[in-house]
């Protein structure tokens, strides 16, 4: 009996749904003449049950097979069948032969049937068939006639076709051998390859012996004054980057740079990098271009692989080169150097020939180090034109260079657009991360290539130059397809791999009913579609299997890595003898999974087969992220593995690499299936520890994007039958966890305790609340920030634990260990909500009024002013420039010009900050509350352009002009392009609120439209007088004592005289991380940036810098629904001693201080200083500003939807301080240094921020 142990077939064809109806309309026909067979029908069901079974493992990959047999119409039962590839025929007969077992009536769920019958048989009913594909086939004494009866739904009729050729071709094998190979039956028949046959030769690319630098050096002849590069440090013609091209080479070739030799670029983007790689060909070399930003140990494998003779460098990476120990030539040279003529290279470059190398690149590797493929120029040349031609590339192209150095993308990027005399552009590093649209904009680029995770931070509006966009690295989602198609871009995807010239293949996303997956035949090579299990095998059409590329730009081969090689590349497979008369060719494996489109031969893209993933758009080899791993798991019982995981509450969001490493469970051993049911092992505080130190180790050998977000620890690593670790098992489990759960393995855990009190239990549900947990997640005994809650959390639990009458304090959740020494702070009182703050004779400000209303000037009347407010520091310094702020709001829908206005006006009556100025009085700023403004709003349609490009246009030009704040400022304009799609611009004065009371004040607006009544508890002016009142001798007394000996640290960068100041950012980013417990973020930067602060500044005395808070901590009702300005710059004194300390030590220090801070926190600087009618004087010298707020929301208002558009607009005071800016985001932080260009200078800057990166990095894993 057929042994079914395990037995798991998969269904073909597949439904649905549950509950669908099958609907049977489509026959095709087929006949089989009669082969020599002795056995007679008997024999031909066992036949054509093999047969059949054959095709269906083909088409299902899979060795377990399942359909209905029946020979006639009472008769369909199940037929199991259990291929090995390996094995002959005469296995699968012999397992036909026992398909009338009884045990197998048992299995169901077969979704087609195979109908046997001879002539004088009953005859098989086809009027009503439940299968959705059903294969009767008549035996005839000349002949047998095939018919294929199936439902169009599920099955394309050219597939059904391409199956009973399947089922001839497969029959008439058995017959001629029953001892052929199950596995050579599963190839295509000859139908199928003819027909795949005419599609690759149609398509095939054209071999193009062809020098790449020849095809420039023509443009620079036909089009010597044409833009070859416009860059952020300069622009270059042809004629110019010839010249500049013509002279470096002449110094590589007295470096000793030829033909197969290489030369690595180690640059940032920069005209300079279009030179040196024009440069490189010139001279007869080939290039590799690295990417300074990769660990140094990594740039260090890439050279010893690469051997080459020399790096061309920039000054900024000099001190990254001077670890590689290759020689060095640095671009530009100079002055002496950069005149050189160009000699001695003409001679050098006729020895080149197309077949020689023109660059290397690197990709992940699975033997633990990344590996190099060389492409010569043939390879590159060759497809060229059909590349240009399919993705819009001609001289007329401004082509933005986005992609970072370590992709050979932007290699491609640089050399084909100057082989057809079009312009590339570009943009520095500030530019990619600070502004993309903005460079694409100043770059006038009309043609790019970009990631749909960066497509998503971009809006059509922002770029409206943009011609041609083509998606790379990940597919592109349905929302974002749709919206760029609105905008009458030219939408492609690019799909290929690196060691393949240029790409593979491309398909327009212009068509709304494009599948994402599918794509056109390749431009740059010739498909053939293999089994996954065995090259030599070739698929019939309409199966899935891997792809094989073949052609001209296929890659030489890995440098120095012959087993790579074996692997990667298949030379003569079997199946090319039916082609080839020498049966020779050379194939590159794609490792993707694809299968043809049988009407038309286009590809659909299925997947991935073996441990070759994609990560934020890249090609990852896990085995080279597992090989490191092991090195820092080396005990473990079995090596560690990595998977990609979606977490359960991250669905939306990009998948994150996870480790899993198995070790050994305390207490006795568990069965294995228990051992699966219970995968994950609550991690001990060693293994927390030993992880975060892993972490750590792999960001300095592998580049961030291949360093796991967790590493979590496993009972066992889950097994296939076969033995296989079963990798499929191991994502699915993982995928049950929450993100939160995951990165628990890199923090403490206590024992669970329940809530006992009333306070307790309000804090319990509250921060399960707040910090978006189950209740049962939530003990007393846990840590605030260990549960995933940060300071601005911390607000949130401190407003809504108001609400039910526990009065603790942002200081207190800081400051408590855990949740139940928390509730212990409860200050509740009876009068606690009785404040009154509007009483004359307690008025604080009243001298303030009276003075001002006598010394009114002319131009006011003093019947129009409600209330007179002194304005604070920061406050001061945002109205005396001023700052304006600029709020964009996409709106989806019906609207009501009229009844917005209305609301707007609401909005503005309800909010006295809304409704004041601020003019100059005693040497300071005042604010004046007027009693009426009118909203300043405007509706009107944009016939020229979208709304949006008019709102941005309308920003721009109102920043050209002055403006003061002594006048309303605040303004609503309401701009149509489109039925139902509105932008609404909101300009405001920066000294009228903050980031906090944005929401609120959006909340409002659509309340008011809405027509419900705007609720104010406190206004700004209450707020303005409580923090009056904490002007108090003991605050001042507090910071006397807190800087009492100690002096303002200074900006680690040293102000130089400059002639035109300006204000300038510079911008790195980080991965995510997480603190230390019981620590929050704010913490760790504070400390990183001490010590930064005293490398850089090499100060021996104590650390005083200054930092943005925000200063909604005060016992006032309703305080964090104020709409104002809420925030103040405090300082931080780090003591020098305790750099010296161990850093959990240094960490709670600060910490400790910040909630000591809290109470007084409203204190200006000025005064902290006792410096109060000088602006400048004592001013701190660098401020540090963890700008964590959550985005915006979308809102609904009946069928209006709201979306806050990205808020670009930052400025900063004029003064010489450095702003630290850290900035949260869903999958990195990013780090930015602003000030004036007198402070500020690139070189230094960039030191400063990627050693702060590092610090940071460094206590994280403490």
């Amino acid at each position: 009996m057929v042994d079914l142990k395990d037995f798991k077939p998969s269904t073909f064809p597949r439904l649905p749904h549950d509950g669908y109806k099958v609907s049977t309309t489509e026959r095709i026909h087929l006949t089989i003449a009669n082969q020599k067979d002795d056995g007679g029908v008997i024999n031909a069901v066992l036949i054509l049950a093999a047969a059949w079974g054959t095709v269906l493992a083909s088409y299902t990959d899979s060795d377990d097979v399942l359909f209905g047999l029946a020979q006639s119409q009472s008769a369909v039962r199940p037929c199991p069948l259990r291929l090995q590839r390996e094995e002959p025929v005469t296995a699968a007969l012999n397992q036909a032969i026992e398909i009338t077992n009884e045990s197998n009536r048992k299995l169901d769920g077969f979704q087609n049937v195979l109908v046997i019958q001879n002539d004088g048989g009953e005859s098989f009913d086809e009027s009503e068939i439940p299968f959705p594909l059903a294969i009767i086939c008549h035996i005839r004494k000349e002949e047998m006639q095939i018919k294929a009866i199936f439902d169009s739904m599920l099955l394309v009729r050219e597939t059904v076709e391409i199956m009973l050729f399947q089922l001839r071709h497969a029959f008439i094998r058995i017959i001629q051998n029953p001892q052929t190979p199950l596995a050579e039956l599963q190839g295509t028949g000859p139908e199928g390859l003819e027909k795949i046959l005419h599609w690759n030769t149609a398509t095939a690319p054209q071999r193009n012996e062809t020098l790449c630098h020849r095809l420039i050096e023509q443009r620079c002849e036909e089009q010597p004054s044409a833009p070859a590069v416009c860059a952020w440090d300069g622009m270059l013609t042809y004629a110019e980057l010839g010249i500049q091209a013509s002279r470096l080479a002449s110094r590589l070739v007295k470096a000793g740079v030829g033909p197969n030799r290489f030369v690595g670029l180690l640059m940032e983007k920069s005209m300079w990098t279009t030179v040196g790689i024009l440069a490189v060909m010139k001279a007869g070399g080939a290039l590799t271009l690295m990417d300074a930003s990769q660990p140094v140990q990594r740039l260090a494998l890439m050279c010893r692989k690469a051997q080459p003779r020399v790096l061309l460098v920039s000054p900024k990476h000099n001190a990254v080169a001077e670890e590689l120990e290759v020689p060095v030539l640095m671009v530009p040279g100079n002055q002496e150097q950069d005149e050189i003529p160009f000699t001695t290279a003409h001679s050098q470059i006729k020895t080149v020939q197309p077949y020689n190398s023109l660059y290397a690149g690197f990709t992940s590797g699975s033997t633990g180090e990344p590996k190099g493929f060389v492409m010569d120029h043939t390879a590159f040349c060759s497809g060229l034109d059909a590349y240009c031609e399919q993705s819009g590339l001609t001289s007329q192209s401004r082509v933005f260079q986005f992609a970072s150095h370590a992709f050979i993308i932007s290699l491609t990027d640089q050399i084909a657009p100057l082989t057809q005399g079009a312009c590339v552009c570009l943009p520095s590093e500030d530019q990619l991360q600070n502004d993309l649209a903005g460079a694409i904009r100043d770059l006038n680029a009309n043609w790019a290539k970009l990631t749909p995770s960066v497509l998503r931070l971009l809006e059509p509006a922002d770029i409206p130059g943009l011609q041609t966009l083509i998606t790379v690295g990940e597919p592109m989602g349905a929302a974002e397809v749709t919206k760029w198609q609105r905008s009458g871009i030219s939408l492609l995807s690019l799909y290929g791999l690196s060691e393949n010239s240029k790409g593979g293949m491309f398909t327009s996303r212009n068509d709304s009913s494009c599948d994402s997956c599918r794509f056109n035949r390749p431009f740059c090579a010739t498909p053939w579609i293999v089994s996954r299990h065995d090259p030599n095998i070739l698929m019939p059409i309409g199966a899935e299997g891997e792809m094989l590329f073949e052609g001209p730009c296929v890659s030489k081969g890995y440098l120095d890595n012959e087993e790579q090689n074996r692997m990667t590349f298949v030379e003569d497979p079997a199946w090319l003898k039916q082609i080839r008369s020498d049966g020779r060719g050379r194939f590159l494996r794609t490792g993707d999974l694809v299968r043809y489109n049988p009407k038309n031969g286009t590809l659909n893209l299925l997947g991935r087969k073996g441990t070759r993933i994609k990560i934020r758009g890249q090609r990852v080899e896990l085995s080279e992220i597992e090989y490191h791993l092991h090195t820092q798991f080396d005990n473990t019982k079995e090596p560690a593995v990595v998977e990609v995981v979606v977490p359960s509450d991250d669905s939306q969001r990009d998948p994150i690499l996870v480790a899993f490493v198995p070790v050994k469970e305390p207490g006795p051993s568990l069965q294995e299936h228990n051992r699966l049911e219970n995968l994950f092992v609550r991690p001990s505080e060693q293994f927390r520890q030993r992880a975060q130190t892993t972490l750590l180790n792999l960001s300095k050998v592998l580049p961030s994007f291949m360093v796991p977000s967790a590493i979590v620890a496993t009972t066992v690593l889950p097994r296939t039958p076969t033995g296989k670790l079963h990798r499929r098992m191991l994502r699915e489990k993982a995928s049950k966890l929450c993100r939160r759960d995951l990165l628990a393995y890199t923090s403490n855990e206590t024992a669970h305790q329940d809530p006992i009190t009333k306070q307790e239990t309000i804090l319990q549900q509250v921060c399960a609340e707040v910090l978006g947990l189950p209740l049962d997640a939530v003990g007393m005994q846990a840590n605030f920030l260990d549960l995933g809650g940060n300071s601005i959390l911390a607000r949130q639990l401190v407003t809504q634990v108001r609400k039910s009458d526990l009065h603790i304090t942002v200081a207190d959740v800081l400051r408590q260990p855990s949740l139940s020494k928390l509730a212990l702070c409860d200050k509740s009182s009876s009068d606690s909500a009785a404040l009154v703050l509007d009483d004359v004779a307690t008025d604080p400000f009243a001298d303030l009024r009276t003075d001002l209303l006598a010394n009114l000037p002319a131009s006011w009347d003093a019947e129009d002013i409600e209330d007179v407010l002194p304005t604070h520091e920061e406050q001061e310094y945002m109205a005396a420039w001023p700052e304006l702020d600029y709020h964009l709001f996409e709106l989806t829908g019906p609207v009501d010009a009229d009844r917005l206005h209305r609301a707007c006006q609401a909005l503005v009556t309800n909010h006295a900050i809304l409704r004041s100025v601020f003019i100059p009085f005693r040497d300071t700023m005042v604010q004046l509350v007027l009693r009426h403004v009118n909203a300043s709003f405007f509706a009107y349609d944009s016939t020229d352009q979208d709304a949006l490009s008019c709102a941005l246009a309308y920003r721009e030009a109102d920043l050209q002009q002055p403006h003061r704040a002594d006048k309303p400022r605040l303004e609503f304009k309401l701009i149509q392009d489109a039925p139902e799609h509105f932008i609404l611009h909101f300009r405001i004065l920066h000294a009228q609120y903050d980031a906090v009371c944005l929401p609120r004040m959006l909340s409002d607006l659509w309340a008011a439209y809405d027509g419900r009544d705007i609720d104010v508890v406190s206004d700004y002016s209450d707020y303005a007088r409580e923090c009056s009142r904490q002007r108090k001798p003991a605050a001042y007394h507090f910071w006397q004592d807190l800087l009492k000996d100690s002096k303002i640290t200074p900006a680690p960068v040293g102000e130089v005289p400059v002639s035109d100041e300006q204000r300038i950012a510079f911008e790195v980013d980080m991965p995510l991380l997480t603190p230390p417990s019981g620590i929050t973020m704010a913490t760790v930067i504070k400390a990183a940036w001490a010590i930064v602060l005293q490398e850089f500044t090499e100060t021996t005395d104590d650390l005083v810098f200054g930092q943005f808070v925000n200063t909604r901590n005060l016992s006032l009702p309703g305080i964090d629904d104020i709409v104002g300005p809420c925030f103040n710059v405090i300082p931080v004194r780090v003591p020098r001693t305790m750099l010296s300390c161990s850093i959990y030590d240094l960490l709670r220090t600060i910490q400790s201080q910040h909630a000591e801070c809290i109470d007084f926190e409203t204190i200006g600087w000025r005064d902290i200083f006792q410096r109060p009618g000088d602006p400048t004087a004592d001013l701190p010298g660098s401020v540090v500003k963890f700008q964590n707020f959550n985005p915006e929301p979308e809102r609904h208002i009946g069928q209006l939807h709201c979306r806050k558009l990205p808020h670009m607009h930052f400025k900063i005071p004029p003064f010489k301080t450095v702003y630290l800016i850290v900035y949260p985001r869903p999958t990195k932080i990013i780090l930015a240094l602003k000030s004036s260009n007198a402070m500020l200078r690139k070189e230094e800057s960039e030191k400063v921020l990627d050693r702060l990166r590092q610090v940071m990095q460094e206590i994280c894993s403490t």
